[in-house]
């Protein structure tokens, strides 16, 4: 990984700009970003304008895009980075009306990212993203640079060596880090067309549901705009649903609503994980994806809080393990479990052996199991009563006050059992396992996840026991970290404590950092 740039191009001492396509890259950006706003108004607009009021909207919209051209010309003139090496400081300038000069030491970058949208693979320059530990979002972005430039940059972003204090505080993690080797000839994860394939039709079912939901509310809410702007009587869907559908129709639709479901799947799954590769470089792990836009990540391993596993029923049968590598997010624990996707680095369709080896590059040894810690029953009891008795009784109570609700009563049955099967799982899958060295923690009801940590990423340990749970001696474990949290529930308040101390103890006298 290492390249020899000629000297201008290795010197960012002195404050340089973009390369000169960064003001069509800019344009377009704010351009893209523009239209997602008001598309919807704009042609509602243009539609209800009358024919000879055309011309002056055709007029106003080449106006609005040479304001925009200027603004991101003036943009790309007001945007200027270097790196302080003395003060260990990268800087970026920008800003048309209010300047901004934002400061990012290099002790807190997290992740420098090397990305191609397929904007900027048509001009050939890439976008350089920086994450730091302290933000909720990408701490610096430059949007147009030339490939040997980032990443003579990135390396010079990433490393340490400048910095003579920064020995003082390598964690041990970091000593083992830099006695892997320099670099693997091959790829340690390479995915074919076939595995992406597998992928696509194996996982992401609740995202790719969401996303044809929120299609069908685009289509009801266009179609609602489209019968205001051309005054029809009645809205097409409207007019449909009061011809009714016979059952055959129904299930047609329900067909249809399933291939796309995994249509939407395999697209997703193509776009972003195409040509995607690990490579180790050095003492990270270099991650390349992507079709129309090309993501490259570097991943630290001593930068990890938690790594999690996930697996589901066709996935086991098919030897596919999906990855997920978190590291240190924005703000407390709660809000970097909530948010935590951001940081998160995805590793899809390993097979068993490339899945432990990737985990050996992040801990140096195979996480195992040790001894396992089960929920009382009680976990069970309170999510039935939760989520089965208490919406029965609910709805019952609703089809006695609203008689029309009747005939859908018998939809009870089928809810109750299907919630009640994927409770039980839940339950039976809530374990946790602590180990000397690891605490893995395995959940799910369909996707089966295990959790790794190491001690000493914990940053703070919640226990809690409720009133009526002390005869029974039950409680609830939270453990805290940079990357968010791991909840275990309903365990043997006794056990708990236990483990606790130990954990306590082992962050106290260890000498690893939590980072």
């Amino acid at each position: 990984m290492n390249h020899q740039g000629t000297p201008m191009e290795s010197n960012f001492s002195a404050p340089r700009r973009q390369s000169a396509v960064g003001v069509i890259i800019i344009f377009f950006n704010h351009l893209q970003q523009s239209i997602r706003v008001l598309i919807f108004p704009i042609l509602l607009l243009f539609i209800r304008t009358k024919s000879s009021g055309k011309e002056y909207f055709l007029l106003g919209f080449l106006i609005f895009l040479l304001v925009l051209a200027l603004y991101a010309y003036l943009s790309y003139l007001k945007f200027s980075f270097f790196l302080d090496e003395e003060k260990q400081e990268f800087i970026i300038r920008k800003g048309v009306l209010n300047r901004e000069n934002l400061l990012i030491r290099l002790d807190k970058i997290q992740q420098v990212n090397i990305n191609q949208s397929l904007v900027q693979r048509i001009f050939g320059v890439y976008s350089l993203e920086i994450d730091t530990a302290g933000s909720d979002k990408k701490e610096g972005s430059i949007r147009a640079i030339d490939q040997e430039i980032a990443t003579i940059l990135r390396e010079k972003l990433l490393s340490k060596t400048n910095n003579p204090a920064s020995h003082t505080i390598t964690s041990s993690a970091d000593i083992h880090t830099k006695e892997l080797p320099v670099q693997h000839p091959l790829p340690l994860l390479k995915l074919s067309n076939q595995t992406l394939l597998k992928i696509g039709l194996t996982s992401n079912y609740g995202a790719s549901i969401a996303l044809l939901t929120g299609f069908v509310f685009a289509i009801i809410e266009a179609t609602k705009n489209y019968t205001e702007a051309f005054n029809l009587e009645e809205n097409p869907l409207q007019q449909l649903h009061t011809e009714g559908l016979e059952f055959l129709s129904i299930c047609i639709l329900l067909i249809f609503a399933l291939l796309i479901i995994l249509g939407t799947n395999l697209i997703r799954t193509f776009l972003k994980y195409f040509d995607f590769e690990v490579k180790q470089e050095n003492t990270f792990l270099s991650i390349n994806s992507g079709l129309f836009e090309k993501k490259h990540t570097l991943l630290k391993p001593a930068r990890v809080q938690i790594s999690s596993f996930s697996q589901n029923y066709f996935q086991k049968k098919l030897n596919l393990f999906n990855l997920r590598f978190k590291q240190a997010a924005f703000g407390t624990t709660e809000e970097a479990n909530t948010d935590h996707k951001k940081h998160d680095i995805e590793i899809p369709g390993s097979d068993e052996n490339e899945k432990n080896e990737l985990l050996k590059m992040i801990y140096h040894r195979l996480p195992l199991k040790g001894s396992a810690f089960l929920p009382n029953y009680r976990f069970l009891f309170l999510t039935v009563m939760l989520k089965i008795l208490i919406p029965v009784l609910v709805f019952s109570d609703l089809t006695s006050l609203h008689p029309p609700l009747h005939q859908y009563l018998w939809w009870i049955i089928p809810y109750s059992i299907l919630v009640g099967i994927a409770l039980y799982f839940e339950y039976a899958h809530h374990r946790v396992y602590v180990s000397e060295a690891f605490i893995i923690k395995k959940s799910g009801i369909w996707d089966i996840e295990y959790q790794i940590m190491e001690a000493h990423n914990i940053q703070k340990i919640t226990t809690r026991q409720y009133f009526w749970h002390k005869s029974a001696d039950i409680g609830h474990l939270i453990l805290h970290t940079a990357a968010g949290t791991i909840h275990f529930k309903y365990g043997k308040y006794a056990d708990i404590h236990r483990m606790v101390n130990y954990w306590l103890y082992k962050v106290e006298s260890g000498k690893k950092d939590w980072m």
